[in-house]
């Protein structure tokens, strides 16, 4: 069994220092725990990743789409727990000595 992620859910990033945070709304009409559900694709923002000596030097924006086969809300398929970006989330970078990605 897999959870229905719901307004105030923690997401986790593959990045040690980097956030995510969702930037879309739950569901006002379809709640479980008296909390609004989350439906795909879900728009999420990730911010402070880092990887060697490149730092992360504005947000980025990806979607995470749901894995639900059936459960719905408002006739849109549910972020279950464990759904992820189908893409890996680009972002600008640079390092200490200039470079940049």
């Amino acid at each position: 069994m897999k959870y229905i992620a719901v307004q105030d859910c923690t997401l986790t990033t593959d990045n040690a220092t980097a956030q995510a945070t969702i930037i879309d709304s739950p569901s006002v009409k379809v709640k479980a725990g008296g909390k609004g559900v989350y439906k795909t694709p879900l728009k999420v923002q990730v911010a402070g990743a880092t990887q060697g000596n490149f730092a992360q030097t504005a947000p980025s924006v990806g979607n995470i789409e749901s894995t639900a086969q059936k459960v719905k809300a408002d006739n849109v398929l549910v972020i279950l727990e464990g759904d992820k970006t189908n893409t890996s989330v680009q972002c600008p970078a640079s390092d200490p000595n200039g470079a940049t990605t």
